[in-house]
């Protein structure tokens, strides 16, 4: 596959993702989607203690396109005052979020 990577939900209790592995494109509405999916995912309370991290996540995939050219593009948006709580975006080969 030609474009892969992930967005994880983490924390000190709290591991879940929502990954791809494709040859086309991901486009910016399907990254947005895949964010909403894991937002869905992980429960009520964890989704609301990250939810400035969702808002700053949602903004990285909104300012795409990014393309891997020599190492992984890794993106973290932490949760203010904790050490754990995060949400990542990694794009580990090809292209993520184009408007097409």
């Amino acid at each position: 596959m030609n474009n892969r990577g992930r967005i994880q939900a983490q924390g000190k209790k709290l591991e879940a993702s929502e990954a791809w592995s494709q040859d086309k494109v991901l486009t910016k509405n399907e990254g947005l989607i895949k964010l909403n999916n894991l937002r869905n995912k992980i429960s009520k309370n964890e989704a609301k203690i990250r939810e400035k991290s969702f808002k700053k996540a949602s903004r990285f995939i909104k300012n795409g396109p990014y393309q891997v050219v020599d190492r992984i593009i890794s993106k973290t948006f932490m949760v203010s005052n904790t050490e754990h709580e995060r949400i990542d975006i990694e794009i580990q080969k090809g292209i993520a979020f184009t408007n097409e």
